[in-house]
C-alpha cells in the first residue's frame, strides 16, 4: 500500500487563496493579492483575495474571492441592476427632451413651409 503525504499547509493553486487562521482586519485583508501574473496576452493580471463590500446600510465586509464568490456576484448583480436604473431613467429625460426639441422644430419648419406657400400663391 502507498502512502502520499499531503501537505496540509496549500491545499490551494494559489497561495493567495489561503484564508488566515488569525482575524485581520478589513484593511489588511484588501491588501491581499491572490494573483499576480501576466496573462496569454502579456497584460499583468491581479486579484484581490478579498473584495471589500460597502452595504447600503454602511456595513463593510471583506469577501473572500473564493468562499464568497456568490455573494460577491450577488453584489456585482445588484450594481449593476441599480446602474440600468439609473440609465433608464436618464434616458427617458433626455428622450423627453428630444421630442420635445423634434416637435419645436418640426413646427418651425411647418411656420416655414406655410409662409413659402403663402408667397407661391
Amino acid at each position: 500500500m502507498v502512502s502520499y503525504a499531503v501537505n496540509r499547509r496549500h491545499l490551494t493553486v494559489n497561495p493567495g487563496d489561503i484564508i488566515a487562521k488569525q482575524p485581520q482586519t478589513i484593511e489588511e485583508k484588501a491588501k491581499q493579492i491572490a494573483v499576480d501574473a501576466p496573462d496569454i496576452t502579456g497584460d499583468r493580471i491581479k486579484v484581490p483575495t478579498y473584495f471589500v463590500v460597502e452595504y447600503p446600510n454602511g456595513e463593510t465586509k471583506a469577501l473572500h474571492h473564493v468562499r464568497d464568490a456568490k455573494q460577491i456576484s450577488d453584489v456585482i448583480r445588484q450594481m449593476h441592476f441599480e446602474e440600468e436604473e439609473e440609465v433608464t431613467s436618464g434616458a427617458r429625460e433626455i428622450q423627453h427632451e428630444l421630442n420635445l426639441t423634434g416637435l419645436i422644430f418640426i413646427l418651425a419648419c411647418f411656420l416655414i413651409t406655410s409662409i413659402v406657400l403663402v408667397g407661391i400663391f
